[in-house]
C-alpha cells in the first residue's frame, strides 16, 4: 500500500537530510519560490546540484534519508509524493 508523503523541510546553512528517518518514495522535491537563493542538494558521495527557487526535481524510488539539502536559514523546500511500497 501507497501513503502519501508531504514534507516541508526548513534548510539551513548545514546540510541536512530530507527525512530524519529511512524514507523510500517516488516524489518531487519543490524549492519554495520565496527562497532568496538556490538550495544546493547532494548525496554526500558526488557532485552538488543547485535547486533554484520554483524549480521541481523527480524522484522515483530514493532513500529520503539519503538526499541532503543546504541553503540560508529560512529557506524551504517541499517534498510530495507517495511511498513506493
Amino acid at each position: 500500500m501507497r501513503n502519501i508523503v508531504l514534507l516541508k523541510v526548513e534548510l539551513s546553512e548545514e546540510l541536512k537530510p530530507l527525512s530524519d528517518e529511512r524514507l523510500v518514495a517516488t516524489f518531487a522535491l519543490v524549492a519554495s519560490e520565496k527562497n532568496t537563493q538556490d538550495a544546493i542538494l547532494t548525496d554526500g558521495k558526488g557532485s552538488e546540484v543547485d535547486l533554484p527557487s520554483g524549480m521541481q526535481f523527480r524522484f522515483e524510488r530514493v532513500d529520503l534519508n539519503e538526499l541532503l539539502v543546504r541553503s540560508k536559514a529560512g529557506e524551504v523546500v517541499f517534498v510530495v509524493g507517495h511511498t513506493a511500497g
